[in-house]
């Protein structure tokens, strides 16, 4: 129990501001400082005073008769005493030289001088001693406090400082050179513990965005790949076109309506190349649009959507299924229509007979589910459906650009959701786009 005591103390202290642990360790370093500087005074004055006391004992006392006197010159720092009888005779002189001597007692009783003692020389060793410990009697509180606070900020540094600063400056050293995997933990709760943890922080999200910018710089060589791949049949067809003309209008070996047919053909692939163009341009765009959500009714988005699938099924039966309360979704609409005729789109081409839409409300998200009687994904087709210029081995129509599922990917994603590619249970595809619809 006195152990868990101690740590709990030990942790309640480590976990101080860095203030106030800078005044507590202040606090203790002054009183420490204080209590050594009366110990070291008390030692120095004791010293001094025995000193004192050793040449007391030597001290020359100069006795004065009843009714005597005596006379004291003073002149160059030295003082000439003449002991008088109560006659007036000369008893004894002598000189107290007050440079080396220590000062002279007069002592007086009852009403007049009855003796004078004289304390004799220092030696000179004594008298160096002696001024060097009273110069150190002075000088011992400032040395000490001085001594005692160098001491508290080494000491505070160590403790509270030292180790935060080299993790934080390794951390630096690291990130400088795109070294992400690491840890940066510190365990305490002052200021440096949540300056490591925001630099912690700050690391994770540099993480997180190197991995997107990655993963966008890899979907854009994708996207790159895709339009150079695509582009290549037209350019070859218009290539081959061009040098046939070129080569046999001027020997005059084609007709006038092998002309036309040839121009028509290259009129056809140049118009491809401009849908190619045209969607690379949209492509790039709906990574920098704008999403303004707004409040709609779920039953309102419900009937926009049956109303958006009976213009585009015309010649396909569809049903539509809701799932849940008639309650405000915070989405842009905008997003949310194009998403769903670019699924329902999709599937009117490969539908044979009937498509199934199911919308559906799950913690806080819009469900939109698209499903059709077609002959649905390959294995190999499922993973790559969503990427830009993909098109399936059993797709061979030409208008077909293959953009529309990744179209609903970066929306989607845009929006705060995802999209799953899948195949029902008759074996047709079955498409689901998640929209988080949620104010926070």
């Amino acid at each position: 129990m006195g152990e868990l005591k101690q740590r709990g103390l030990f942790n309640q202290l480590n976990n101080l501001s860095i203030r106030m642990s800078f005044v507590l360790y202040a606090l203790f370093s002054l009183l420490i400082g204080i209590i050594i500087c009366t110990f070291l005074i008390s030692m120095i004055d004791r010293y001094r005073i025995n000193l004192n006391y050793k040449y007391e004992n030597m001290t020359t006392r100069y006795d004065i008769p009843e009714n005597g006197s005596f006379t004291a010159t003073y002149s160059n720092d030295q003082t000439k005493y003449t002991i008088f009888d109560n006659r007036g005779n000369e008893i004894c002189k002598f000189n107290v030289d007050y440079q080396k001597e220590r000062p002279v007692h007069e002592y007086v009783y009852p009403n007049h001088v009855s003796y004078i003692e004289v304390s004799p020389n220092f030696t000179n060793h004594d008298r160096l001693v002696d001024n060097v410990l009273g110069t150190l009697n002075i000088a011992i509180i400032p040395i000490a406090l001085s001594i005692s606070m160098i001491c508290c900020v080494t000491t505070f540094y160590k403790k509270k400082l030292s180790k935060p600063i080299k993790l934080l400056t390794n951390a630096y050293r690291k990130v400088e050179t795109n070294d992400l995997d690491f840890a940066l933990s510190y365990p305490s709760n002052d200021e440096m513990g949540k300056l490591c943890c925001a630099f912690e922080k700050m690391k994770d999200c540099l993480a997180k965005n190197n991995e997107t910018m990655l993963r966008q710089f890899a979907e854009q060589r994708r996207l790159n790949a895709a339009f150079s791949h695509d582009l290549r049949t037209p350019l070859t067809l218009l290539k081959g076109h061009a040098s046939m003309l070129l080569s046999f209008i001027p020997k005059g070996l084609v007709s006038q309506e092998e002309i036309t047919e040839e121009i028509s053909v290259m009129s056809k692939n140049i118009l491809r190349l401009e849908k190619y163009v045209n969607a690379m341009t949209n492509l790039y765009r709906l990574e920098d649009i704008e999403m303004p959500r707004q409040y709609i009714l779920f039953h309102s988005l419900i009937s926009s959507l049956n109303e958006t699938a009976e213009l585009l099924c015309r010649d396909i039966h569809f049903s539509i299924t809701s799932k849940g309360d008639d309650i405000a979704l915070f989405i842009n609409l905008d997003t949310v229509m194009q998403i769903y005729e670019n699924l329902l789109s999709n599937s009117i081409r490969y539908a044979k007979k009937n498509i199934t839409i199911g919308i559906a409300i799950q913690n806080k998200d819009l469900i939109i589910s698209v499903s059709d009687d077609g002959c649905g994904f390959k294995t190999s087709d499922i993973e790559k459906a969503t990427l830009p210029f993909y098109k399936s081995s059993k797709d061979i129509s030409t208008e077909h650009l293959g953009l529309g599922l990744n179209i609903c990917k970066i929306l989607s994603e845009r929006h705060g959701g995802n999209i799953q590619i899948a195949n029902n249970k008759t074996g047709g595809a079955c498409v689901t786009v998640k929209i988080n619809c949620d104010k926070s």
